[in-house]
């Protein structure tokens, strides 16, 4: 079984040759990396998430919101390779590091991540904004489902990352409640368990 909580960030890595088993495709709308590797990639997550995926767009249409889809998925330890190098080439290979996971540190090679944009009368709307309800919303509910918003705003130094109003990881109901509540993120949370089982002399 997957670990959902697994922590992946620049200290945690996951191996090159690591695939998850279970992908399948969210939708057919176009993955918005597509462009720098493959035009026929599609957005895939973990099976195992789907349902809880699948009940939180349903929620949130019910909410009378936009239909949430995913933006984009997993990504193979390759394919963010594409993606970190041609960020360097942009912008340089600080900036690059502080918006763009290197190979392996991605959350996207689990299949429990992805970014989110919009459906809205059959129109792909990748671009967001805080000031949308969705977004306002997927802060207040996302972990009701299991969610949790991965570089949280005022988190920078912590994650390592840019704010990502748009990067949602899941973690598990239990987890993400426990975050949600503590307003800390998955890397704080197993920072304080290190330092509880350093305390303890484990």
């Amino acid at each position: 079984m997957q670990d959902y909580t697994i922590l992946v960030n620049k200290e945690h890595l996951l191996s090159s040759d690591y695939v998850p088993e279970n992908l399948v495709i969210t939708d057919n709308n176009e993955n918005n990396f597509h462009n720098y590797k493959d035009a026929s990639l599609k957005p895939m997550v973990s099976a195992d998430i789907m349902p809880y995926l699948e009940a939180m767009q349903n929620a949130a249409l019910y909410a009378g919101l936009r239909r949430i889809i995913v933006d984009s998925g997993y990504r193979p330890y390759e394919y963010q390779k594409v993606i970190f190098d041609k960020f360097v080439a942009e912008v340089g290979l600080e900036e690059a590091k502080k918006a763009v996971a290197l190979p392996g540190s991605s959350e996207h090679q689990t299949g429990l991540a992805f970014d989110i944009a919009y459906m809205d009368n059959g129109v792909y709307i990748e671009n967001t904004s805080d000031s949308d309800p969705e977004i306002k919303w997927l802060k207040e509910n996302a972990h009701k489902f299991g969610f949790i918003l991965r570089y949280p705003l005022g988190k920078e130094e912590i994650t390592g990352y840019k704010y990502e109003r748009w990067h949602y990881r899941f973690v598990g109901v239990e987890m993400a409640t426990i975050l949600y509540d503590a307003g800390i993120t998955l890397d704080e949370y197993y920072e304080r368990v290190e330092q509880e089982n350093h305390s303890r002399g484990r």
